[in-house]
C-alpha cells in the first residue's frame, strides 16, 4: 500500500494491500477500498462507500458524496463498486437516497470523463458510459450496454443488455436487450448486430433477436399478441427481451 503524504486519510477507512492513492486525495471514514487500486490524484471518496480490487480512479472523480435528491432524510445510504472499473476525470457517482439502500456499479465497466451517476443507480459489469453521459436516478443498465457521448437518460429508464445508445441522445423510454436507440427524444432503431458480433453472438442468435426486434417494433399487432408469439420462441436471447418487455420501467416506444 501507498499513500502520498498529502492525502488524508479519515480515521476508519480500510484500505487493501496494494493500492496506490495518489497526491491530495480524500478517503473519507466510512470507505472501504480493496487491493490494487490505483487512486490517482485529487480523487475524494466519501460516504458509506465500498470499492472492490484492481480499480482504476483517476483525478477529479468524486464518488459516494451525499444524494442530490431532494427526499434524502439521513441515514446511511452508499454506493457499491465492483473489480477491475475505470472512472475517468471528473466522473461522478453519487450515494443511495435512502438507508440501506445503495448506488451500484458492476464490474469491468467504463465510466468515462464528466459522466454522471445519480442516486440508486444499477449499473451491471462492462457497462461503458461516453464522456459526458448523464444518468438520473434510479436508472438500470444491463451488462455490456453502452450510452454514448452527452446522452441524458431521465429517471427510472431501463437499458437492457448489449443494448447501445447514440450519442446527444434524450432516453426517456426503456432500451430492450440487443438494441440500438438514438434521436430526441431517442427512439428504438435497429438491432445492435455489430455489437453482438463483438460480443460473440452466433449469427442463428443474430437472426433470432432481429425476428423479434422486427415483430416488437415494426409490426401492426397488439404487444400482447407479440408477447405471445414470442412466448414460444425456443431461443434464451429472445427470451431475455420477452422478460425485458414483460417487467417494463417507463415502457418502450412503438408504432
Amino acid at each position: 500500500m501507498t499513500i502520498h503524504p498529502t492525502a488524508i486519510i479519515e480515521e476508519g477507512a480500510t484500505i487493501g494491500e496494494g493500492t496506490t492513492i495518489g497526491p491530495f486525495c480524500v478517503i473519507g471514514a466510512d470507505v472501504t477500498i480493496g487491493k490494487n487500486n490505483v487512486i490517482h490524484s485529487n480523487v475524494v471518496i466519501d460516504g458509506n462507500t465500498s470499492v472492490g480490487d484492481d480499480n482504476e480512479i483517476f483525478p477529479y472523480a468524486c464518488i459516494g458524496q451525499k444524494t442530490q435528491d431532494a427526499k434524502f432524510e439521513g441515514g446511511k445510504p452508499g454506493v457499491k463498486i465492483g473489480d477491475r472499473n475505470n472512472i475517468r476525470e471528473y466522473a461522478t457517482v453519487h450515494c443511495a437516497t435512502y438507508d440501506g439502500d445503495f448506488t451500484t456499479l458492476g464490474s469491468d465497466c467504463l465510466i468515462q470523463a464528466y459522466c454522471h451517476v445519480a442516486h440508486d443507480c444499477q449499473l451491471s459489469d462492462n457497462v461503458i458510459l461516453s464522456s459526458g453521459a448523464k444518468l438520473s436516478g434510479h436508472v438500470e443498465m444491463g451488462k455490456h450496454s453502452i450510452i454514448s457521448g452527452m446522452t441524458g437518460v431521465i429517471q427510472f429508464v431501463k437499458v437492457g443488455e448489449f443494448a447501445f445508445v447514440g450519442g446527444y441522445a434524450k432516453l426517456t423510454s426503456d432500451v430492450p436487450p440487443f438494441c440500438i436507440a438514438d434521436g430526441i427524444p431517442a427512439k428504438v432503431q435497429m438491432v445492435n448486430k455489430i455489437g453482438l458480433e463483438r460480443n460473440g453472438f452466433s449469427k442463428a442468435d443474430i437472426r433470432a433477436i432481429y425476428n423479434a426486434y422486427k415483430a416488437i417494433f415494426k409490426s401492426e399487432e397488439s404487444l400482447e399478441t407479440i408477447k405471445e408469439q414470442l412466448d414460444l420462441e425456443d431461443n434464451v436471447h429472445v427470451q431475455t427481451m420477452l422478460d425485458f418487455i414483460n417487467n417494463p420501467n417507463k415502457g418502450i416506444l412503438r408504432k
